[in-house]
């Protein structure tokens, strides 16, 4: 059968005799790259990327094309299991022993029961299934909860990013125009060589834009693929990234005086009054932000009508001395010149310079473009950061310290430039809000979080809800959770639902990841394979694999969360191809039963109507429906009644085309982006009155400012004083996604042939100093734990670091092809307050580390 006559049998109920080309998307990362799957007698035979879908095209990475051996791992599991061993610990035989779905379902039961009963709040979820979001919150609600949680949310790239693209972008993440961009540098990020956002768009886009002879400039510490394929590798000391950042935007202010003056008066706070005191000088009346009209030379509120906005001078306004943002903006970034930056980042100070001009030239200030009719900013250079910046004690300021080098030359949301991924929706499905002060807001449909709204208590957040900027605890929520007492967590968790997500092994060294499993009483874990969190469950539940399993619209949420801008908005399905490997069952069909059997149901269906916006298709009362009969209705109620889950199967993908604003809304954007964070200096009164109250000493309140600074991580500071004086860096493989992919047999073999596996980056320079030979066994040593590799001696990385790909290093006995492979970088990382980014909840994973050869006995 010719992949032309795709089949519409999409329901799980597979004939045996069938030869059929099936739509779906790949799970195999959060990228839901459209797929074709050619089913054989109701075997998967083959998975080929979808040229139907606007996202991919057609193209697929290894991951995608790996999934069959995910779907056919021998090592699912496929049926209830019961802890009987009730010690727990790593490494701990938890002795399981296979009971029927009943039972398993009436032990939950009684657990959740108890805990409804007695405290809702005492149950937490964790699970990595956000198309699904809509459900499990409303589940969470309708169980008592007063609010939802998801852990799986902290992780530690997630929390210091998206807090951060919320407060600037108005978006869950970031991107950079590359079909008009003429200079992009890539700082600590891979995005266009199949890693970070949207790998396989942003990929085709990187190679076209590449091929037209956009220079490409790449800031890391390891030559990473991006650095291997650019104009110009910078390597850079870890963690120094946000003091390069700021002698850039020094050159550009003080010296060159390359900026958008427009821009930066009419979409930003730029030109806002700031009193002595740090804070906005208001208007008296309505408590407004106000600007000084250099032309009537009169203070007004930001939003009235403006001739000419002040952006540098002193004015008095009521007798309240005051200055514009920008202008404070100037002066502390003077301090920064790329001389004494050279030698905190060991970048010189010709090529501090150089960059910073090449950047500003090439972004073109003043200039415009036409596209579709539409005269536009033309703003054709861009800077984007991701994983390399924000796993770092100061996340918040090293990413606000890049973003304000695009905000100066006014890359942003312009053709060519900067931007946040779908600010606008089709056709005003959603858009942007704005604050009291004029700045933006995301729209409800990406996220409920205001940065600017007071921080609220959580039961579960302990003092995690002191965080400025965090939407929610963050990685907090698992500190609180191992240390109650100490992190004041009001309300300690009794049962744990866990879907999807692999705490033991993600998080920081085995045993300190532990603790957060070893204080919650009872743990269900909803599984595929018995992974090293699954090893602390109390039940396991057989989950359903890619292919198996139901996902509406996993490129919905890719829409206004991660997927780079194309010429189209698009929805499309992962749908059930297959009966799921033994008694296996979708997680959320589960939770429906479970509600039904406690007696919850009406008000979960109420609740899950909240989503259902068109009457004719929301849950009626106690009645228990299929996922598939909800996932009927939620499609028909968004895109009519011509459009429900059978329409999917047989087309795929609903297209709308993306209009130019939509694309490049910067014209039309009426809130303000923020150059100068107000509400930080807010946040410190706020937070010092509550440490002071609970007797808090170690929360370091040094990032609690407006303006941008610079200050060494606990790595830097300890390398230059202990005997740990190297700097150890993680990076994401291609081949790689999270702990997921090194159990599938494909992956493993690849990354075995390739040597990726026990691979540790060491330098030339270093590995001399230590009497290291290219592929001798090392073990690389922190205050928290060491790990042992084969050396990789190369000059393509910083002389001071050593770096570890991926997340290798399983132990779980469930994962049999993954266990005992590879370096787990994590086990290097302690938990230390010290390491938190205080404002956004994000982790340091740059750790300081010795590293020595080792002996013959270690072999």
């Amino acid at each position: 059968m010719s992949k032309a006559e795709l089949s519409s049998n999409q329901t799980g109920e597979t004939p045996m005799n069938d030869d059929v080309w099936l739509h779906s998307a790949c799970e195999m990362c959060y990228s839901s790259c459209g797929i074709l799957v050619h089913r054989v007698n109701g075997v998967v035979v083959k998975i080929e990327g979808d040229p139907e879908c606007p996202h991919n095209l057609g193209k697929q990475c290894a991951k995608g094309q790996a999934a069959i051996m995910t779907l056919y791992d021998p090592n699912r599991v496929k049926t209830p299991l019961k802890r009987t061993n009730p010690q727990k610990g790593i490494g701990v035989d938890p002795k399981w022993e296979a009971i029927s779905w009943e039972e398993a379902l009436n032990i939950v039961c009684e657990r959740l029961k108890k805990v409804r009963n007695d405290d809702p709040s005492r149950l937490i979820v964790s699970e990595w299934d956000g198309s699904w979001g809509f459900l499990t919150k409303a589940w969470q609600l309708a169980f008592g909860r007063r609010e939802p949680t998801n852990l799986a949310t902290a992780a530690r790239c997630g929390a210091g990013l998206h807090s951060v693209t919320y407060l600037v972008n108005g978006t869950f993440h970031n991107d950079v125009d590359l079909e008009y961009c003429n200079y992009c540098i890539l700082w600590g990020s891979q995005m266009g060589f199949l890693a970070g956002l949207g790998p396989m768009p942003m990929a085709r886009k990187m190679a076209e834009a590449r091929a037209r002879g956009m220079k490409l400039v790449v800031i890391d510490p390891r030559c990473s693929t991006p650095a291997a394929k650019a104009d110009e590798w910078i390597p850079i000391r870890p963690g120094t990234d946000g003091a390069m950042a700021l002698a850039m935007l020094n050159v550009l202010l003080n010296e060159l005086g390359i900026y958008d003056r427009e821009f930066i008066k009419r979409h930003t706070n730029g030109c806002y009054l700031i009193g002595l005191d740090g804070r906005y000088v208001r208007d008296k009346e309505n408590g407004k932000p106000l600007v000084w009209d250099s032309v009537e030379s009169k203070a007004k509120t930001f939003d009235a009508e403006v001739k000419d906005y002040a952006l540098e001078g002193s004015y008095s306004v009521d007798g309240v001395e005051c200055r514009p943002a920008f202008q404070l903006l100037k002066e502390q970034v003077k301090k920064y010149t790329p001389e004494q930056v050279s030698s905190i980042t060991t970048v010189s100070a010709a090529t501090i310079r150089r960059i910073a001009q090449e950047f500003g030239e090439a972004a073109k200030i003043g200039s415009k473009i036409v596209i579709q009719d539409k005269e536009l900013p033309y703003r054709p250079a861009g800077i984007i950061y991701y994983k390399g910046i924000v796993a770092r004690k100061q996340a918040t300021w090293q990413e606000l310290s890049i973003l304000l080098l695009n905000l100066a030359v006014g890359s942003f949301y312009a053709p060519g430039g900067y931007s946040g991924i779908n600010l606008f929706g089709p056709s005003g499905r959603w858009e942007p809000r704005q604050s009291k002060d004029g700045l933006v807001v995301p729209a409800d449909k990406i996220t409920h979080f205001d940065p600017y709204a007071p921080r609220t208590e959580s039961p579960l957040g302990g003092i995690g809800n002191l965080l400025t900027l965090g939407d929610g605890p963050g990685q907090m929520r698992f500190y609180s959770i191992a240390d109650s007492e100490k992190y004041q967590l009001a309300v300690k968790p009794e049962v744990a639902i866990i879907c999807r997500t692999n705490w033991a092994q993600a998080r920081e060294n085995k045993e300190d990841a532990a603790r957060p499993l070893l204080n919650i009483p009872f743990v269900i874990s909803f599984a595929t394979v018995l992974d090293e969190t699954a090893e602390f469950a109390d039940v396991v539940l057989p989950d359903t694999a890619c292919m198996e399993r139901l996902v509406p619209f996993p490129n919905s949420r890719q829409q206004t969360h991660i997927m780079p801008a194309t010429g189209h908005f698009y929805w499309g399905m992962a749908h059930p191809l297959l009966r799921p490997a033994g008694e296996a069952r979708h997680w959320c069909q589960v939770l429906v039963e479970i509600a039904d059997r406690m007696g919850f149901l009406d008000d979960l269906n109420s609740r899950v109507n909240l989503a259902i916006s068109n009457t004719a298709y929301k849950l009626e009362p106690n009645k228990k429906y299929s996922i598939e009969e909800i996932t009927d209705r939620v499609a028909k109620s968004e895109f009519g009644s011509d459009h429900g889950l059978k329409w999917f199967a047989e087309h795929g993908y609903l297209r709308v085309g993306r209009s130019v604003e939509e694309s490049y809304p910067i014209a039309d954007l009426k809130p303000r982006v923020p150059m100068y964070c107000e509400h930080f200096v807010q946040g410190t009164e706020e937070v010092k009155k509550t440490i002071e109250e609970r007797h808090i000493t170690w929360w370091d309140m040094s990032d609690y400012a407006a303006l941008p600074s610079w200050r060494p991580s606990p790595a830097y500071a300890r390398r230059l004083s202990t005997e740990y004086n190297l700097f150890c860096i993680n990076y994401t493989d291609p081949l790689t996604f999270k702990t997921i992919t090194p159990e599938n047999a494909w992956l493993n073999e690849v990354a075995e042939r390739h040597f990726r596996l026990h691979r540790i980056e060491v330098s030339a320079e270093a590995a001399k100093k230590r009497g290291i030979k290219d592929g001798d066994l090392i073990w690389v040593e922190s205050v928290a734990g060491k790990v042992k590799g084969k050396a990789r001696v190369t000059e393509c990385i910083h002389p001071e670091v050593v770096a570890i790909g991926g997340t290798f290093g399983s132990w779980a006995k469930g994962k049999p092809i993954a266990r005992g492979k590879g370096v787990h970088h994590n086990s290097l990382i302690p938990v230390s307050d010290d390491r938190i980014d205080v404002l956004s909840g994000a982790i340091e994973d740059c750790i300081e580390v010795k590293v020595y050869k080792a002996k013959e006995q270690d072999v």
